[in-house]
């Protein structure tokens, strides 16, 4: 939850309309507004048998349970209105605005997700409005999956296919929906991107979150990689990210507020024999978000690396369609130094083999948490997914740990106390070693 003054600006319903000036519970609580959190429907049965209420209603805010008339429908829920009994608002899945006027005819607004819930009083004016958000890469595995996954809780959606993988016409076919927008983008090119955010602005008004699942890999031996495929690795997976962030940011900023979710990999955070160009442009991923994060947090702007380990197909239509299996990678064949079976280079190669299409990770129940994530209110800098990854990258930090403390001797400074001692103590043995030799001077003689 986070509540703030509405700065009534005009613009779309579901801008963000921030004023600037935050209210914490307690000060909702001055307008008779109590905030609580309920992961589980046991606290919100209590806290309605305590306070006495008797009826109740579930109203599913979605494209697919309003069809046509979603659009009418969201827009009447911003009439401000009020009742006169106190009325709980339950947030059982999604995330919404809540707006209720103070005393002083001002509105505040309170963004609510998932388990959040407030009590509102009897008498006050309030009203009710969703928020949208922007995919990336929106034809992928993990794309599809998250784009589908947002549309099913009544989020506004921008998908974005690659532009030589489908054709506008299809990507328009495919959200024809009020509450979706179907388009094309190279990340690669600048200007695209650009083009992209333009029209996600000019359909819905605003951008709340930005995912980037686009990606493109080559599994081969280092030295087997060409420049072109090397080149194209780093275009696609960290310029076409720094393209995407320096497109919005300045309406993130503008809108004091903004979420990335920036799809990363295992490969990010460990070296994968079989994908070290790959590799590299994960690791680069990573350091440009983990240092923009520090750049952007005084305008609100949140951003999160996901890494999810070996993730596997399962949408009901996975069958038919033709992405393959493993999505945007090229298995490029070895050269005659790396073509042993067991040569490390193979190593990914063999990996692909092995799993075919038994990847241990579920596509979808990632997009579920990846929801989550671009909903919650402290979202962490890296979201691990799956057991495989969790693991590796377990043993990848062990590893690191391991080895400084093995050779720390040989870069770790002497503290001033010590290198004083052992000055003075040197000098004391100088001292010794004087006296032993008069000593023997005169036994001598």
């Amino acid at each position: 939850m986070r509540a703030y003054w509405y700065d009534n600006a005009p613009g779309d319903q579901r801008d963000a309309h921030d004023a600037g000036r935050d209210l914490d519970a307690a000060e909702l609580e001055k307008l008779g507004v109590l905030y609580y959190r309920c992961p589980e429907l046991d606290g919100v049965n209590q806290l309605a048998e305590q306070r006495g209420y008797k009826n109740r209603d579930v109203i599913t805010v979605s494209p697919e349970k309003m069809g046509d008339v979603y659009e009418e429908k969201v827009k009447s829920f911003f009439h401000e209105h009020l009742h006169e009994d106190e009325e709980i608002r339950y947030i059982r899945d999604g995330q919404g605005y809540f707006d209720v006027r103070s005393k002083d005819d001002e509105w505040v607004r309170i963004q609510l997700e998932k388990d959040d819930l407030i009590i509102l009083p009897a008498g006050i004016y309030h009203r009710f409005t969703t928020d949208a958000s922007n995919v990336f890469g929106g034809t992928g595995h993990m794309g599809r999956s998250l784009v589908k996954c947002a549309l099913s809780r009544g989020d506004l959606v921008v998908a974005v296919g690659r532009t030589f993988e489908t054709s506008a016409e299809d990507m328009a076919a495919q959200h024809l929906g009020t509450n979706s927008l179907g388009l094309l983008c190279d990340v690669r090119a600048r200007d695209s991107v650009g083009r992209v955010i333009e029209r996600a602005l000019e359909n819905f008004g605003r951008i709340d979150i930005v995912a980037n699942c686009s990606g493109y890999g080559v599994i081969g031996a280092c030295e087997d990689q060409d420049e072109h495929e090397i080149r194209n690795q780093f275009e696609t997976n960290f310029m076409g990210t720094l393209h995407i962030i320096q497109a919005s940011l300045p309406y993130f900023r503008s809108q004091n507020g903004g979420r990335y979710l920036i799809f990363s990999s295992t490969s990010g955070a460990l070296g994968v024999p079989g994908l070290g160009p790959y590799c590299a442009t994960k690791y680069a991923v990573e350091g440009l978000v983990e240092a923009m994060l520090y750049e952007v947090d005084a305008f609100n702007i949140k951003a999160s690396l996901v890494e999810p380990g070996l993730v596997r197909r399962d949408e009901s239509e996975s069958q038919t369609n033709p992405l393959p299996t493993w999505g945007h990678f090229l298995i490029k064949p070895a050269s005659e130094a790396y073509a042993q079976a067991t040569s490390p280079a193979l190593h990914a190669k063999r990996m692909v083999q092995w799993l075919g299409d038994k990847q241990p990770t579920s596509a979808i129940k990632c997009a579920e948490l990846v929801w989550q994530l671009g909903h919650c209110s402290f979202p962490p800098l890296r979201l691990v997914l799956g057991s495989y990854a969790i693991e590796s990258i377990r043993d990848r930090l062990r590893s690191v740990t391991e080895e400084l403390e093995d050779w720390k001797h040989l870069h770790h400074p002497v503290a001033p106390d010590e290198a004083q001692g052992s000055t003075e103590k040197g000098e004391r043995d100088e001292d010794t070693g004087d006296s032993n030799t008069e000593a023997q001077d005169q036994a001598m003689t």
